[in-house]
């Protein structure tokens, strides 16, 4: 918006979809993972804040969508491979499905999670662990961190998902995309709707390193477009 003197001011929720859309661009050019990381947890935390306002919980929030739709997806017979063929992770899901009242026709808006202070807590200790050793030097200059714990695709995946909380079909090209290549990468091609499925076999058929070139390429062209 700009104001009476020219002046160009940014919303609290605008810089936070602008953050998350330049992070995801960051991740498909294969960019620093660092950079990526810090990007994305600057929009991430702005989203879990605004989300609070509306008095909403994050870590809740996070809690039931990585657990809803594995269930329901259980309840109707397609979890992918990399689930259904792991005794582990299917003891695991069998548990949270006699816990909790899903059914394979269940939206996440039927669904309540109630988390504790201890709980969110620790969410958010390991959530922010990256992010903030990237930000502050002043207590512990000599400290370092494993490069394994910087995920950024489900760092990408769970501050979309809680955008998406606010605001429906905001993220443009890079949302859809990165949308597209998370699923490929899950081994859920086959969950895409129809109209993508051409494209989704298209992204599984390149290795991994080809498939974010392509993505790139992909939301260059759609910002393109969209531009026009």
């Amino acid at each position: 918006m700009t104001g009476s003197t020219g002046t160009v001011h940014v919303t609290k929720l605008g810089a936070a979809q602008r953050q998350l859309r330049a992070a995801i661009r960051l991740y498909f050019a294969n960019e620093d993972e660092l950079a990526i990381h810090t990007v994305a947890s600057a929009a991430y935390r702005l989203i879990s804040d605004l989300k609070a306002a509306r008095g909403m919980n994050e870590a809740a929030d996070s809690h039931l969508v990585s657990v809803f739709y594995v269930v329901r997806s259980f309840r109707r017979g397609t979890l992918p491979k990399h689930i259904s063929e792991n005794p582990e992770m299917m003891r695991w899901v069998k548990e949270m499905a006699e816990q909790m009242p899903i059914t394979a026709d269940s939206t996440p808006d039927e669904v309540t999670v109630h988390i504790g202070t201890e709980a969110e807590r620790a969410f958010w200790r390991m959530r922010n662990e990256a992010s903030n050793f990237l930000k502050h030097a002043d207590k512990d200059a000599q400290a370092h961190i494993g490069l394994e714990k910087i995920d950024n695709l489900n760092l990408l995946m769970q501050a979309m998902a809680a955008y998406r909380d606010l605001v429906k079909n905001d993220l443009g090209a890079e949302g859809l995309v990165l949308w597209m290549f998370f699923s490929v990468s899950q081994g859920e091609t086959e969950t895409l709707p129809e109209k993508f499925q051409a494209l989704g076999q298209k992204l599984l058929a390149i290795s991994e390193d080809q498939r974010r070139e392509f993505c790139h390429a992909l939301v260059c062209e759609l910002r393109a477009r969209a531009a026009e």
